[in-house]
């Protein structure tokens, strides 16, 4: 579900207030502030826990339910907050990414998740726009902002550069079989 455009106002307005709390010149007055909003989202937090046990202790329905919120735009991003997210970082990525695919085919590009490493997502781009630099840079652009949404918790998104091909002679040599022991031959197609 999309968060509306009053959710949406709602988290930047609370971005806003948490910028403005940081810049209080009373330390004092800084310090009860951030303590109240730790010790708030820690009540959340504690709170998203319980919910997500109760609903996890109902089997396939309860599983249903817990999926549904880690997919929800408002709920999701809480349990990111919390750690709570039901879906691990590597699966939330490829998710982004397969979503991207369409797009990115429809251009001549395409986007493959190499590994994730200490909260770095290494991407590989592959083909663009006739080469052009610029739709490279946009590709990653695109990757780091639906990366981004789904893994806030990553700390950078790197490109691998792709591998230049070189030729190399390929020589077949068949494989020589098994040694079989005695009494005991695999079984051919059609032999019974």
């Amino acid at each position: 579900m999309q968060l509306d455009t009053q959710q949406q106002e709602k988290a930047e307005r609370i971005e806003e207030l948490i910028q403005e709390v940081a810049s209080f010149s009373d330390q004092r007055a800084r310090s009860i502030v951030q303590e109240l909003l730790q010790s708030t989202l820690g009540m959340y937090g504690d709170c998203l826990t319980r919910m997500l046990t109760l609903a996890g202790q109902h089997e396939e329905c309860g599983s249903a339910i817990v999926h549904e919120f880690g997919e929800d735009d408002l709920i999701g991003p809480l349990l990111l907050l919390h750690g709570l997210h039901p879906v691990d970082t590597r699966t939330r990525v490829l998710h982004a990414l397969e979503g991207l695919r369409p797009s990115l085919q429809a251009h001549g590009g395409y986007v493959q998740l190499v590994r994730i490493e200490q909260g770095v997502a290494y991407v590989k781009l592959l083909g663009s726009c006739n080469g052009c630099a610029a739709s490279n840079t946009n590709y990653l652009r695109d990757v780091e902002d639906a990366v981004y949404k789904v893994a806030p918790e990553l700390d950078d998104i790197l490109a691998v550069p792709e591998e230049a091909s070189t030729s190399h002679p390929v020589t077949f040599i068949p494989k020589r079989p098994p040694k079989q022991e005695k009494g005991v031959r695999p079984v051919v197609s059609g032999e019974d």
